[in-house]
């Protein structure tokens, strides 16, 4: 049977080798008189050596050596340390300090034990860094509702809390929030959730999502919980932006003039605002598919813009309604990429069908002008008709009486010149002003021009004038008037053959040139002759003007200019004094007229 003093001599000569920490007996000299097995493990050789030396491998006594204290007054020291094990390396321990009397009643030895702690002080510091660090704001708090820690970022944003009611400080309420998530967790130990606005160290509002974990728990209660809150104030507010932004871009696509259409990566069509559906004809409430998109829309369109060629541009193209009317239109389509990622396709329509009617309403405007220009330089010319049928009338008056067979002559010569010329003007005039149908079918643009030259070639020949005609490239078939181009290619070569008469050069020359470029049919026809300056410019197409003298009426290029302009173009001239001149006749394919059966 073992007895109690078995156990004590058990403990007097294995304790200090078995207990689990460094234990060593230090004596006034600060010579270690004994260590354990765990000392000799942890600090390595202790015999003959100080414990300066043994703990810290210094040469010379600790500035605040515990053990001289220890001696000094008699009482127990605990202290952390910081030291190097039996390898060198950084050590962290706990430790007591004991004094031990002799028999003489003197403090002739202490014991020291020491506990390693460097790897728990050190996940301690570890815990302590991220506590600190942790970008959210962290507090731990009592069934109080008291602060009892907080982290580096509740200080910074509001100074010390610790040791002041939560509600109080951050809320300045006098009692705890009545949706209080750490209530909540207290009552049943788990995890909640919450909004809470708070007060700043400026008197701020800050709002924060807060989240309750249970700390310590004690025979089922919790004692302490943590609480995390996130700054979601720039996210709320950046929320509100985003809603405003939103609205304001649905106000606007609610109300364009022009159609808006968008789809998403799943080929889905997510806008389709009102003007797309006035355009299309598509009631208020019906969902499009990406199958009727299709139909709807050019074909081949959707697939340009799918395979990333930037801007798809049509500036006058036809879509088609659900109905199968033609609409014309202008279309823009594009990818929406964000980032690296294909976000899906928006899409701008301009319905061109009211700019397509007041264009021609213009051009009818500008049709009407010209004739109310012209009758007010008919009426000009007229007036000068009739002082020249007076100058006769008198001349034949005055023959009459005199008797004089020569003067009766001019006078008849004079009335009869003057009523022919009236007779011309009012011909002339009437089929302006009336005009006449044009009759549309598929023409050839190059047969018309070559057969004006053709037409023109003999006469320019006998003049010594050389007619030449230019062609680039072929030119397809286009719905254009034959006889009205052909008139006026006839009136620019026949006023081009003028003026070359009427210039001084030696060599004379007209050229006819017909290309198309861009969709455009071009006809120009050049002369070297006598030209024109900037008076004669401004008033060639816009009043009732000739440089023929008698010769012409001055309806020529306002005929000219009524016929192209009833084909959807426009006619230019260019023109340097004594060095020639160049009218341009400009004929956009996609503004030409239907044939009469389209």
């Amino acid at each position: 049977m073992t007895t109690s003093v078995d156990i004590r001599n058990w403990i007097k000569n294995n304790f200090f080798d078995v207990a689990p920490m460094a234990i060593s007996v230090i004596d006034t000299d600060f010579n270690i008189v004994y260590a354990n097995n765990k000392f000799e493990r942890m600090f390595g050789e202790w015999k003959n050596r100080k414990c300066h030396l043994a703990y810290k491998n210094s040469d010379s006594l600790c500035i605040n050596c515990k053990g001289r204290e220890a001696f000094s007054d008699g009482t127990s020291k605990v202290n952390e340390e910081v030291g190097h094990d039996k390898n060198g390396r950084f050590t962290r321990y706990l430790q007591h300090t004991i004094p031990v009397k002799n028999d003489k009643g003197e403090f002739a030895f202490l014991i020291e034990i020491s506990i390693d702690i460097t790897e728990s002080d050190r996940i301690r510091k570890e815990h302590q860094l991220l506590f600190d660090q942790v970008p959210c704001n962290i507090m731990l708090i009592n069934r109080e509702f008291r602060i009892t820690k907080t982290n580096k970022k509740i200080r910074e944003m509001f100074g010390n809390l610790e040791g002041q009611y939560c509600f109080e400080s951050l809320k300045g309420l006098d009692q705890k929030c009545k949706d209080c998530p750490a209530h909540l967790t207290f009552l049943d130990g788990r995890t909640h959730t919450g909004h809470s606005v708070v007060q700043d160290l400026e008197g701020q509002p800050i709002d924060l999502h807060v989240t309750t974990v249970p700390m310590d728990i004690e025979n089922g209660n919790v004692d302490l919980v943590m609480e995390m809150g996130v700054d979601i104030t720039q996210t709320l507010k950046l929320e509100d932006e985003l809603k405003i932004a939103y609205s304001f871009m649905e106000s606007m696509i609610a109300a364009s003039l022009d159609a808006i259409i968008a789809i998403d990566e799943k080929a889905n069509v997510t806008i389709f605002n009102q003007a797309a559906r006035n355009i299309f004809n598509v009631s208020k409430h019906k969902q499009i598919t990406m199958d009727e998109l299709r139909t709807m829309l050019p074909e081949g369109f959707l697939e340009q813009i799918s395979s990333g060629q930037g801007h798809v541009y049509f500036p006058e193209i036809e879509v088609e309604t659900l109905k199968g009317d033609l609409v014309p239109v202008r279309l823009t389509g594009i990818q929406v990429i964000i980032g690296d990622t294909r976000r899906g396709m928006a899409i701008s329509i301009q319905d061109l069908r009211e700019i397509i009617q007041l264009e021609k309403d213009n051009l009818e405007a500008e049709r009407l002008a010209a004739v109310g220009q012209t009758v007010a330089g008919l009426a000009h010319g007229v007036k000068n008709l009739i002082t020249g049928l007076d100058g006769g009338m008198y001349m034949l008056n005055s023959g009459l009486r005199k008797s004089e067979a020569e003067r009766i002559g001019q006078g008849l010569e004079m009335l009869t010149r003057n009523i022919k010329r009236i007779s011309i003007f009012v011909k002339e005039f009437l089929s302006f002003s009336k005009g006449r149908e044009i009759r549309v079918e598929p023409s050839d643009p190059l047969a018309i021009a070559k057969e004006v030259v053709d037409m023109y070639a003999p006469e320019a020949d006998k003049l010594g004038i050389r007619l030449t005609f230019k062609k680039k490239g072929k030119i397809k078939r286009a719905p254009i008037d034959y006889d009205g181009l052909h008139e006026c290619l006839t009136n620019l070569v026949g006023n081009a053959i003028d003026a070359c008469k009427m210039s001084d050069n030696d060599e004379r020359h007209v050229i006819v040139k017909a290309f198309e470029s861009k969709e455009v049919i071009v006809y120009e026809v050049v002369d070297d002759g006598c030209g024109m300056d900037y008076e004669v410019k401004q008033k060639v197409f816009t009043t009732f003007f000739t440089t023929k003298g008698l010769g012409g009426t001055g309806l020529g290029l306002l005929t000219t200019k009524k016929i192209v302009q009833e084909h959807g173009g426009v006619i230019e001239v260019d023109s340097t004094l004594d060095k020639g001149t160049t009218f341009r006749i400009k004929l956009p394919r996609k503004r030409l007229p239907k044939p009469v059966g389209d």
